[in-house]
């Protein structure tokens, strides 16, 4: 895949689900990224019962990415990103559409009928018996060495209540087989507050150490991604960073502290101008994009295409570029529900949805799309976390070489995350003010 999307350099970029600082001994592997390999049942002993145990093994078929996946990947990310921004202008804004993907993806495994094609719709439009095997061949093929690393991990955990969840083992199977997926039966108390938030802090090396305050009385399920992410600049930045102004939205400015670089990879349409700035390694970059005087990061992605940022994404102009990158660092949390029922999948998020593939107790839907994130950008490099977590609920007690080219990142941009072995989103963003 690197081939098709890099020309002139050594790794291409894509852009854009749960990521934090992989805590690795310097020179150690991680394994896999199927998650179980960092499992904390291995590390604590839960009140909740963990069912894994129980899960038949079984080689699930696996699709090396394409363009039909990319593309759907990168409308589903933009998407996601435009619905979000229109609800959160002017904010910091920091998305993972791969743990959200993987979180919505395994739930939707559990659909059937119109709930399943909307949600199918939702994520691009691929049917789940060919998205399972691309997503399945993405979680066990995510680019890692010394220098970067990418890890995910899911779970799913079910309240122990028979009258009112009992799981299908057919959809433990598939969301062990294709996602890796923990199964956990918990009493969906104070203990599995505790327990799902010791979970999420484990696999983002701390970094989101709580999802839930707590469990409402009509949850009976969670279906959780978590992804790490640490990297370091393939040329770090050598000199201190250097007090700058930062224009906000508003006309007022605040002073940032400001890296330098000079660049080779330019991006630029018609609206924004930006680079690239890769890894170590070169499997992932950092993306920038400013846009023009006057226009906003909300407003340039809300006329923003998916093919349109494919394509810039993916043929970057190697040319000089003087480059500037504020050093920021913040957290983001929000509630993705409306968004998607936006996007196309309303019976999911209702009480009409239909989720028999999971339990065949009484009806259940999606009440909330749990999302947190976390990011630190710096002279080293890169770290960031997130969180996806889908709440399901029940009827119980529910309610609803040249002159370089200059890019001085000193007024509001869009940034993003990309890994560029597949071409695939990883993290999308607006800083909109520095902390």
């Amino acid at each position: 895949m690197k081939q098709k999307y890099f020309a002139s350099i050594s790794a291409a970029l894509l852009l854009l689900t749960t990521l934090t600082a992989c805590d690795l001994p310097q020179g150690a592997s991680s394994g896999t990224t199927q998650g179980s390999s960092s499992s904390l049942s291995q590390k604590k002993q839960y009140a909740a019962t963990n069912l894994t145990a129980e899960i038949t093994p079984a080689d699930a078929p696996e699709t090396e990415p394409d363009d039909v996946f990319v593309k759907a990947q990168t409308a589903f990310a933009l998407n996601l990103m435009q619905k979000n921004l229109e609800q959160n202008s002017g904010s910091n804004v920091l998305l993972s559409p791969f743990s959200v993907m993987q979180a919505l993806a395994m739930t939707a495994n559990g659909a059937a009928g119109d709930t399943r094609t909307e949600m199918e719709n939702t994520l691009g439009g691929i049917p789940m018996e060919q998205l399972n095997p691309y997503l399945c061949w993405q979680r066990k093929h995510l680019p890692e060495n010394e220098n970067e690393k990418l890890k995910t991990a899911n779970s799913v955990w079910f309240r122990d209540d028979a009258e009112r969840m009992t799981v299908e083992q057919d959809f433990l199977n598939k969301t062990a087989n294709v996602f890796g997926a923990e199964a956990y039966k918990a009493p969906f108390d104070g203990s599995t507050v505790d327990e799902i938030n010791d979970w999420c802090s484990g696999h983002t090396d701390g970094m989101i150490p709580e999802l839930l305050d707590v469990i409402p009385p009509d949850a009976v399920m969670y279906l959780i991604n978590a992804v790490c992410f640490e990297a370091k600049w393939a040329q770090i930045y050598e000199d201190a960073p250097m007090d700058h102004p930062f224009t906000l939205s508003d006309g007022s400015s605040q002073t940032v502290k400001m890296m330098y670089s000079d660049e080779s990879a330019y991006l630029e349409d018609a609206h924004a101008t930006g680079f690239l700035k890769y890894y170590q390694g070169g499997d992932y970059a950092f993306a920038a994009l400013l846009p023009e005087e006057g226009m906003t990061p909300e407003a340039y992605l809300a006329q923003l295409d998916a093919d349109a940022l494919h394509t810039m994404l993916t043929s970057p102009e190697n040319t000089a570029v003087s480059a500037g990158l504020p050093k920021f660092s913040f957290d983001y949390d929000t509630e993705l529900a409306g968004n998607l029922i936006e996007m196309g999948m309303p019976r999911a998020c209702s009480m009409g949805a239909d989720f028999s593939g999971i339990t065949k107790n009484d009806a259940i839907w999606i009440s909330r799309v749990l999302h947190k994130t976390h990011i630190d950008v710096d002279t080293e490099g890169t770290k960031a976390a997130a969180v996806t977590a889908v709440e399901m609920a029940d009827e119980a007690v529910a309610e609803m070489p040249e002159d370089p080219k200059t890019v001085i990142l000193d007024r509001p941009f869009v940034f993003m995350i990309v890994d560029t072995e597949n071409g695939l989103p990883v993290f999308s963003g607006v800083l909109n003010s520095v902390s």
